[in-house]
């Protein structure tokens, strides 16, 4: 009886099928392995690449910031004369110019706030002034609207409304 179970039939069809189930089995483990590997690989590739590509793009942006910062220095921006708004004379433009708002441009995107501060810090000669309107006085004068901006100036004295 022991015998009989050490014969099997290579050739029978039950033997061929195991022979191919397992081969499928090994191939499939074998390929799984193989892809794993590979998209492990890749993984390790891309990782790399997204480093250097972020330290290229920190680099660019610090190379930006310091260029900005030159051409703000380096390079002279003509000057708008905002003595024409209604409550500035020389010592608040030239207060003005050193905070670099010097277009009107520029002091109609400041805020209420920072020239508060500004007129502040500025001491107690500066305190009493309201800049309250510069700003939209700014934007007629960056817009060219000059006869809105004489219509405005009219209803103002020092920068501040008329009650």
């Amino acid at each position: 009886m022991k015998l009989s179970l050490l014969l099997i039939d290579p050739m029978s069809r039950p033997v061929a099928i195991a022979e191919i189930i397992v081969l499928l089995i090994l191939c499939t483990l074998v390929g799984w392995l193989l892809a794993s590997w590979l998209i492990y690989q890749r993984s390790k590739r891309l990782q790399a690449d997204l480093r250097s590509i972020r330290k290229e793009l920190d680099e660019c942006q610090q190379k930006k910031s310091r260029v900005s910062l030159l051409s703000r220095r380096d390079v002279k921006v003509k000057k708008d004369n905002l003595k024409v708004i209604e409550g500035i004379g020389p010592k608040i433009e030239e207060l003005l110019y050193k905070e670099n708002i010097d277009t009107y441009a520029d002091l109609a995107a400041t805020d209420l706030s920072k020239l508060l501060d500004l007129l502040n810090k500025a001491g107690e000669g500066y305190q009493m002034h309201d800049p309250t309107s510069w700003p939209l006085q700014s934007r007629l004068a960056q817009d060219g609207e000059w006869e809105q901006l004489k219509k405005l100036q009219d209803q103002l004295i020092g920068g501040r409304q008329i009650t």
